[in-house]
């Protein structure tokens, strides 16, 4: 009865409502015989149907083994499983196993020489078996692997800076934020617009992917990701407020991209034009050039850019769009606005 009158899907719905019909026409009374075709109906249907509607109801269940009701795991995909009983034990041998590799654990690199770590003392089933000396030998490779390849992305983008300065070519003072995106395909295309626009900086926070945390930008970045210059930020709000000091004797607007009721289109929206003011107030009492910085917040792709940190921009601004869908890809929207902007400073013309 939960079932039909639930939210279900309709091919549910139709294919109990066919097996209670067929019950009731064969004449089946007795009470043995009725719960075995009750159970047969349950399992006829989608466990994660029947589990939601129950819990929708607020009835609790603990039939699962007689109806062959299949919970799905409670694990949150980012999070760490729970230790086995035999965690501890597991972390003593491979610690020890590391140390005689010559690699201590507690210094492990973020990315793959920690993930395979956790790994090993949080497997998903006890059917995993790896011997304690195999996972030490793997997570040694990977963490010598990750070292020189962050080591070989910063002396790239190091060189890569030194080549467009000898070039003369200054970077455009574009500075792109990145609030907690997921994709590192997205990231990585946002590195290669950034690169093409000569952008200054790109400054990733939260989870949001960076060239030193995974090689997956790669994919994307087409190389971007050592030519252009980036840092990583935990906190996005940190980042702002860092932003305002290190420029605080300049002239820095920050734009939030992200569909609000107080948005303006980015073309509307008041930008100050490149000029090198005169600053009179020179802490030495030196004259100085005032330069026009813009910072751009992206944010993440489900939720956008956290309404929390819409008081420490100067503007949020939105690319108008006529179709059903309000919104584009991050990394498509950043494209278009940057270039705007460029546009409008008269170096695209």
């Amino acid at each position: 009865n939960i079932l039909l009158s639930s939210r279900g899907c309709l091919e549910t719905k139709q294919k109990l409502i066919m097996m209670q019909n067929d019950m009731h026409s064969s004449g089946q009374e007795e009470e043995e015989d009725s719960n075995a075709r009750r159970k047969e109906l349950v399992r006829s249907v989608d466990s994660e149907i029947l589990l939601n509607e129950l819990a929708r109801r607020g009835i609790s269940f603990s039939g699962d083994e007689d109806f062959g009701i299949k919970r799905k795991s409670t694990h949150i995909v980012g999070s760490l499983r729970e230790m086995s009983a035999d965690g501890v034990k597991r972390k003593e041998e491979l610690d020890a196993a590391l140390l005689a590799l010559g690699t201590d654990s507690s210094e492990l690199v973020a990315g793959p020489p920690l993930k395979a770590y956790n790994t090993y003392l949080r497997p998903r089933s006890r059917s995993q078996t790896q011997t304690v000396e195999n996972a030490a030998h793997q997570i040694a490779f990977l963490n010598r692997h990750e070292k020189a390849r962050r080591e070989t992305q910063l002396r790239n983008t190091d060189n890569a800076a030194r080549a467009r300065r000898a070039a003369g070519l200054e970077s455009h003072p574009l500075i792109l934020i990145l609030d907690n995106i997921r994709s590192a395909e997205n990231v990585g295309s946002i590195f290669r617009t950034a690169d093409c626009a000569r952008c200054q900086e790109i400054i990733t926070c939260g989870f949001t992917p960076n060239p030193l945390s995974t090689s997956k930008i790669q994919k994307t970045a087409f190389g971007a990701e050592e030519s252009i210059s980036s840092r990583h930020i935990s906190s996005t709000k940190e980042a702002l407020l860092d932003l305002k000091q290190k420029y605080q004797h300049d002239e820095l607007l920050i734009w939030a991209l992200e569909t609000h009721d107080t948005a303006i289109t980015h073309i509307n929206s008041p930008l100050p034009t490149l000029h090198h003011d005169t600053d009179p107030s020179d802490e030495k009492g030196e004259k100085r050039k005032r330069k026009v910085y813009l910072a751009l917040l992206l944010g993440n792709e489900v939720t956008g850019v956290d309404l929390d940190l819409l008081h420490l921009v100067d503007a949020v601004v939105e690319i108008p769009t006529f179709g059903s869908k309000n919104s584009m890809n991050v990394a498509v929207a950043a494209g278009i606005v940057i270039y705007d902007v460029l546009r409008r400073w008269s170096i695209v013309k």
